[in-house]
């Protein structure tokens, strides 16, 4: 007789307080969301053990480092688990570094057991988010931002800057945020923050204010670019002048 699937709410580990990964129960075992940054293993070799069930895959909504800076100690712990990745984003991984290979790559449209798949492009080529039909739980990676509150990812927040400095096609983004908007989602699950209830209303207002294309007080990104070279990203994102001056 199989487990029963705990639905709600979705299983999240923040390293750091920021940067977050999902547990998604299944009928064979566990989901892993995004695979942070090195040390998440640890979380999840105790959640395994505490719950006595194996961890059968890794999907990764992009390949940012700070989303894939597990993958090689995961694949270590558990030799069977199968990697998916987005297609458009499977050679970033191996860029960044990570020796583990995809064993199935990803579109809009596939299911990973129950998660149904959608193309978001735009934070990155290959960017993916996942949709849990079975509680209404949006797994949307870096499309939306929620530290210090809700906003897409094109838009620029000096408090924690770096998704949107990371951010490689700002105006795609916008739309497939806006696609989002198509689902029902009754939580929504960020990269980074807190999981939202009843995200509707939120993600809207977010989306019709990015959509605006403020421009952002000079200050706020020459604080971002600064931050967002010391933490190595790419002078080319880094590069301020791809927002819309005042």
């Amino acid at each position: 007789m199989s487990q029963p699937v705990q639905r709600l709410p979705p299983l999240r580990h923040a390293q750091f307080g920021v940067i977050n990964s999902y547990l998604v129960p299944e009928e064979d075992g566990f989901t892993l969301i995004d695979a942070g940054v090195p040390g998440l293993e640890r979380h999840v070799l105790a959640v395994m053990k505490r719950t006595g069930r194996m961890l059968r895959r890794v999907v990764m909504t992009h390949t940012h480092p700070d989303h894939i800076g597990s993958v090689d100690a995961l694949k270590k712990a558990f030799p069977d688990l199968e990697i998916l990745v987005g297609a458009k984003d499977a050679e970033q991984m191996a860029h960044h570094g990570v020796r583990a290979t995809p064993a199935r790559l990803l579109r809009g449209g596939d299911s990973v057991g129950s998660l149904r798949v959608l193309d978001t492009p735009g934070h990155s080529p290959g960017h993916l988010v996942f949709f849990d039909e079975r509680d209404g739980t949006l797994y949307a990676g870096d499309t939306f931002v929620g530290i210090p509150s809700l906003r897409v990812a094109s838009v620029v927040n000096a408090l924690f800057p770096l998704p949107s400095i990371g951010t490689e096609d700002l105006a795609r983004t916008v739309r497939s945020a806006r696609e989002l908007l198509d689902v029902p989602a009754r939580f929504l699950a960020l990269g980074h923050g807190r999981v939202l209830r009843d995200p509707m209303p939120a993600m809207r207002r977010a989306v019709e204010l990015a959509e605006k294309n403020t421009p952002p007080h000079p200050l706020i990104l020459r604080l971002a670019a600064t931050i967002s070279r010391r933490a190595g990203i790419p002078a080319e994102l880094a590069d301020i002048t791809r927002w819309p001056k005042k």
